[in-house]
């Protein structure tokens, strides 16, 4: 008697677990034929790269002053410090290490 009820139960299952899967393939089969006719999920980077800004609008750790390309230097502490050419002897002297 108990074997019979675990078969009609599993059976059952199986049977709950056929219709739920047909219904969820059914469904996303559906979702892509819509997203044919669309873009997707692909974004145009066109405005991502009109609003980079550019390391020259950077001013200089040192003298504050947008003096264009930075180089980049690690102090002792750890900290990194962007500095202009004209500040290069600065971190010269105080050993700093490019990045």
């Amino acid at each position: 008697m108990s074997y019979t009820t675990v078969i009609i139960v599993l059976l059952v299952l199986v049977v709950i677990y056929f219709i739920f899967r047909g219904r969820l393939t059914k469904n996303s089969s559906d979702h892509r034929a819509n997203n044919t006719n669309s873009n997707g999920n692909v974004i145009s980077m066109d405005k991502h790269r009109k609003t980079k800004t550019i390391s020259g609008d950077q001013p200089c750790s040192s003298c504050k002053k947008k003096n264009g390309k930075l180089v980049f230097y690690a102090q002792e502490n750890g900290t990194v410090v962007g500095l202009c050419k004209d500040c290069k002897s600065k971190a010269i002297k105080q050993d700093m290490l490019p990045l």
